[in-house]
């Protein structure tokens, strides 16, 4: 198995993974606790609910990415990126959670996920009236009958630019592709700065991953030859190609 993100160890991400499953199973227990709560009718805070909801969505994420960073076969991750979606339930809102749905949307795309898993994302941005262009078109993909309802974007830094790879696609597939890997080279990880992962690789302990998949997604979608991309940092190859 060799380490896709390398920087970190295959080690380091493994210390990572435990102690997040270990996190995710206290948090889980303190959630059972609460609604046995509320449902014997005891005064139970509903932002504390979902804070914790919050944070088992939270641990899983960093589990899912750093098992694909570790190098783990994509086969093994869809189980737990489908506990990921899952997770999204009473833990995801669109206040500070944008690049999280288009980190999942994209994923589920590459995944090729069943669609009623996809649907429940789809339900996310339509019970929270989510509008944002790249979100949208993410969706059209597995849902041709969704409409783009916007041309703005919630982030401008970085994805606006996707637009122009997009647009490209239609005229020169290269030139497409070759604006994807300036973005990928240049733009992405700057475009992040105010992330809380961002520069996570120094301090090694809490690094998942740095994954640009809606990279990946796009490449999917728009029928691109990725050939130049292969062993680009922050490109998710393996995950595009897995069959």
């Amino acid at each position: 198995m060799e380490v896709r993100d390398k920087l970190n160890t295959a080690e380091k991400y493994q210390s990572l993974i435990d102690m997040k499953r270990a996190f995710i199973s206290e948090e889980i227990e303190e959630l059972r606790e609460l609604e046995q709560e509320k449902i014997s009718g005891q005064p139970v805070d509903d932002d504390i609910i979902f804070n914790i909801s919050y944070s088992i969505f939270e641990e899983q994420k960093a589990v899912f990415i750093a098992l694909y960073s570790k190098g783990e076969t994509i086969c093994n991750l869809m189980p737990e990126y489908q506990l990921l979606v899952d997770y999204m339930n009473k833990g995801w809102n669109k206040t500070g959670g944008y690049v999280q749905m288009i980190w999942l949307l994209s994923c589920g795309i590459m995944l090729n996920t069943p669609l009623s898993e996809f649907e429940k994302m789809v339900m996310f941005v339509k019970q929270q009236e989510l509008k944002d262009f790249l979100i949208d078109y993410l969706i059209r993909y597995r849902i041709p009958t969704w409409n783009i309802s916007t041309n703005d974007f919630v982030d401008i830094r970085p994805y606006k630019v996707l637009q122009d790879v997009i647009s490209l696609s239609s005229q020169d597939k290269g030139k497409a592709v070759n604006r994807l890997k300036t973005y990928l080279s240049k733009e992405w990880y700057r475009g992040h700065s105010d992330c809380g992962w961002h520069d996570n690789h120094k301090t090694a302990s809490i690094h998942f991953g740095y994954w640009s998949f809606e990279s990946g997604a796009l490449v999917k979608i728009l029928g691109l030859d990725d050939s130049i991309l292969k062993g680009l940092k922050y490109y998710p190859y393996d995950m595009v190609h897995w069959h």
